[in-house]
C-alpha cells in the first residue's frame, strides 16, 4: 500500500537548491515539459542515474525549494565526479563538496557525498584529504574505499594493515581500489606466490571470473590458456601444464557437470597432487551439493582435508546433513573458520551432531549459546532444550514524549517524503541511518511511530533492532486481520502461516513490486494472477489489481492453498514452492536418500535465496501463531518431515 504523507508534516527541511552552472562546451540543458516539484525530483533522480547532467539540470531547475533539494544538490555533485564528465579527476568540485559536506553535518546525504568523494580521492592519490574524510566516514559501508585506505598507507611507505589481506580475500571482484592495492602488495612482496595461489582458489570457490583472471596475470598463468579453461574446461584440463591451470579448470567443469569433474579426477590429472587435488575434490563435492547429485557425501569424505573456505564447508556440511551422516558433519564443521562454526546454523547442526553421537552434555551447551535467538535455528535450538515458542515479555508502550523524538527527526521526515514519491530505496537508506546508536527505547518509539503512520515495514524492521526490550505487536504486526480472516478460513489456510509469508514477501508494503515483476502483499507474478483469475472465473481481472488488498489476498492465499495441496500438505514444500515454484521442491524431494525432518529439508534448499525464505518464512509463522493464540508453540511440529518421492511435474505454474 502507498501512504501519502501531507507536505505539512514534514518540517525543517524547506532549503533553495543551489546548482553549479553548466560548465563552458557543454551541451546546453536538455528541455523538459513543465512539472510539479515533486514530478521534478523523480525525473531528476532518473536522470541522474542515467548519467545524463543536461537533463537532470532541467528538471532540477523545476524542483527549487523542494524538501528533498539537498538530494539535488548531492546527485549533481556525484554527476560531476563520474567520468567522462571533465571534472572527474580534476578535483574542481573539491571546494564544492566539502562545503556541501559542511553544511549537511550528521546528515546521510553528507555521510554518501563523503563516499564518493573518497572513492575519487582515492583514484587520484590525494591521501591527506582521503585520511581526513575517511576518518570521518559513517557509514564503512565500501570495500572499494577500505582498500583506497589500505592502498594509501602502502605507498607511503606505512607497514601493511593486517585487514589489508583479509579484505582482498573477501572481495568477489576487484574494482580500481581493490585491485590497485592487489598489485601494490604483490609488488612490495605484502603478497607472495602462496598468498595468490590461496586468493586463486577463494575466486574458484565463488565462480569469479573476474579475480581468477586479475590473480592469474600476478601468478603470470598464459591469459589465452585461462580464458580456455574458463570456457571450454573439459578440453583445457587435459592440455593442463601446471596445478593452477588445473584446479581453474576443474573448478569451472564442476559447475556445469560436477560428475565429469569427478570421472577426470578419479582417471588422474597429473598436476594436481596433495592439497590441490583436495581442494579441487572440495569444488566437485560442493557444485554436485548444489545440484543435490547423490554422490555428493563420497566427494564430501575424499575433500576433507582440502585448504578451502566456508564457501566450500557449508555446501559440504549440508551433504553430510542430507544423509545425517553425523561423524562427517562434526568432520566439516570443525574445518569451518571461528566465525563459520560461530554461525548459529552450525552450532545448532554441530549439537545435533554431537547428541547423535553420545555428547548430549556438550550439545546442550552448545544449544544454549543460541537458544535465546527469536530466529529459526533460535527455536530449535530451545526446542531441543525442552522450551517451546513464546514471544518474550511485552517491553512497556512508548510515552508521548519518547514518540516526539522520531517526530522531530528531520530524517524520518525525508524518509517519509521519499515514500510518498515512491522511492522507497532512498527513503530506508534515509531511515536506517537515523536508527544508529539508538537504545531500545528510542527504537520502541521509532517504530510505534511508523505503524501510527501506516508505514509497516520500517515499523517491523526497526522493532526488529532490539536487544533487550521488545515488542512482538510491532515486530510481527497483523494489519488488515479482519480481512485476511475470511480468506484464509475459506481456503483453510493458517491465518498464522500467511502472516509469516506476507511478512517475508513485502513486508507489508501493498505496492511492493520485486526485481522479477511480483507484486503486492503477496508478491504475485502477474502471469500467475492471470492463472489465478481464470481459474476462479474473473475474466475482467487486470494486473493492476493486485495492489488493492481484497484481490491481492485472494489471489494469494488460493495459490497458497494449491501449492500446499500439490506438495501434500507440507508448509516446507509448499513455502519453497511458493518462492521457488512448484517444480523445484518436488525435484529436490525426489534426491532425498531418505526421509529427514523438515529442518535438515529447509537446509539443503540449493537455492540460497528459497533457502533463506523458508527458514524465515516458518519462523515468523510460529511467532505469529503463538502471538495469536497466546500459547508456546513448536517450530519442529510445523516443519513436520519430507519423504522422498520420485520427481514428477506439477500442473502449477
Amino acid at each position: 500500500m502507498k501512504h501519502r504523507i501531507a507536505l505539512a508534516a514534514i518540517v525543517g527541511l524547506i532549503g533553495v537548491c543551489t546548482l553549479a552552472p553548466v560548465q563552458a562546451g557543454k551541451r546546453p540543458a536538455a528541455r523538459v515539459a513543465e512539472m510539479t516539484p515533486d514530478e521534478a525530483l523523480v525525473a531528476a533522480r532518473e536522470a541522474f542515474a542515467r548519467n545524463d547532467l543536461p537533463r537532470f539540470d532541467a528538471a532540477a531547475a523545476q524542483a527549487r525549494g523542494h524538501p528533498l533539494s539537498e538530494y539535488l544538490d548531492f546527485w549533481r555533485l556525484r554527476l560531476r565526479l563520474q567520468p567522462p564528465q571533465p571534472d572527474a579527476d580534476s578535483g574542481a568540485a573539491d571546494a564544492e563538496i566539502r562545503t556541501f559536506i559542511d553544511d549537511h553535518p550528521g546528515t546521510l546525504v553528507a555521510d554518501l557525498m563523503r563516499r564518493d568523494w573518497l572513492l575519487n580521492l582515492g583514484r587520484r592519490g590525494v591521501w591527506t584529504t582521503f585520511d581526513g574524510e575517511y576518518a570521518k566516514w559513517v557509514l564503512r559501508d565500501d570495500d572499494e574505499v577500505h582498500c583506497y585506505a589500505s592502498l594509501g598507507r602502502l605507498q607511503r611507505g606505512e607497514p601493511t594493515p593486517a585487514a589489508a589481506r583479509e579484505l582482498l580475500f573477501s572481495v568477489r571482484k576487484f574494482g580500481d581500489g581493490c585491485g590497485a592495492l592487489l598489485d601494490a602488495m604483490v609488488h612490495s612482496g605484502a603478497m607472495q606466490r602462496a598468498d595468490l595461489r590461496a586468493r586463486l582458489r577463494v575466486a574458484i570457490e565463488t565462480n569469479s571470473p573476474d579475480a581468477i583472471r586479475r590473480t592469474a596475470d600476478l601468478l603470470a598463468l598464459d591469459r589465452a590458456s585461462v580464458e580456455s579453461a574458463l570456457s571450454r574446461p573439459s578440453r583445457a584440463l587435459g592440455q593442463a601444464s601446471g596445478s593452477e591451470m588445473a584446479l581453474i579448470a576443474v573448478g569451472r567443469l564442476a559447475r556445469s557437470d560436477p560428475a565429469a569433474a569427478a570421472e577426470r579426477l578419479q582417471a588422474g590429472v597429473a598436476a594436481l597432487r596433495g592439497e590441490d587435488l583436495d581442494f579441487a575434490w572440495s569444488q566437485v563435492a560442493a557444485a554436485g551439493m548444489r545440484r543435490l547429485a547423490p554422490e555428493s557425501l563420497d566427494w564430501t569424505k575424499r575433500a576433507l582435508k582440502a585448504p578451502a573456505t566456508d564457501e566450500t564447508w557449508f555446501w559440504l556440511a549440508r551433504a553430510a546433513l542430507r544423509a545425517q551422516d553425523w561423524p562427517t558433519l562434526r568432520a566439516v564443521v570443525g574445518r569451518m573458520s571461528e566465525a563459520g562454526r560461530r554461525d548459529p546454523t552450525w552450532i545448532y547442526w554441530m549439537a545435533r551432531a554431537m547428541r547423535e553421537t553420545g555428547e548430549s552434555a556438550g550439545a546442550d551447551a552448545l544449544l544454549h549459546t543460541v537458544a535465546g535467538q527469536f530466529s529459526f535455528y533460535g527455536q530449535l535450538a530451545a526446542e531441543e532444550l525442552g522450551k517451546l515458542t513464546a514471544p518474550p515479555p511485552r517491553a512497556v508502550d512508548p510515552t508521548e514524549a519518547e514518540l516526539a523524538e522520531p517526530a522531530r527527526n528531520p530524517g524520518f521526515a525525508r524518509a517519509l517524503k521519499f515514500y510518498e514519491l515512491g522511492l522507497r530505496l532512498e527513503g530506508n537508506r534515509e531511515w536506517n541511518f537515523q536508527l544508529r546508536g539508538m537504545t531500545d527505547r528510542q527504537l520502541l518509539a521509532a517504530a510505534e511511530w511508523a505503524c501510527q503512520r501506516q508505514v509497516l515495514d520500517r515499523c517491523v524492521n526497526t522493532a526488529d533492532r532490539t536487544e533487550t526490550e521488545h515488542d512482538f505487536r510491532l515486530r510481527f504486526v497483523s494489519p488488515f486481520l479482519d480481512e485476511l480472516k475470511p480468506v484464509a478460513a475459506e481456503r483453510g489456510l493458517d491465518p498464522a502461516w500467511v502472516y509469516g509469508l506476507i511478512r517475508q514477501e513485502s513486508r507489508f508494503v501493498m505496492d511492493a513490486r520485486s526485481w522479477a515483476g511480483a507484486q503486492g502483499l503477496m508478491q504475485i507474478m502477474p502471469s500467475t494472477a492471470r492463472w489465478i483469475a481464470r481459474k476462479l472465473g474473473e475474466r475482467d481481472f487486470r494486473v493492476e489489481q493486485l495492489h488493492d488488498l481484497p484481490t491481492n489476498l485472494r489471489f494469494g492465499t488460493y495459490y497458497l492453498r494449491s501449492v500446499l495441496d500439490d506438495l501434500e500438505g507440507s508448509p516446507v514444500l509448499a513455502s519453497a514452492a511458493y518462492n521457488a515454484g512448484p517444480g523445484r521442491p518436488r525435484n529436490w524431494r525426489s534426491t532425498l536418500p531418505r526421509p529427514v525432518e523438515g529442518a535438515i529439508f529447509a537446509e539443503i534448499i540449493p537455492f540460497n535465496e528459497t533457502r533463506d525464505y523458508v527458514k524465515k518464512v516458518l519462523s515468523n509463522a510460529v511467532f505469529y501463531a503463538a502471538l495469536f493464540s497466546g500459547e508456546p508453540q513448536s517450530l519442529k511440529a510445523r516443519l513436520g518431515s519430507v519423504v522422498p518421492q520420485p520427481a514428477s511435474p506439477s500442473d502449477l505454474p
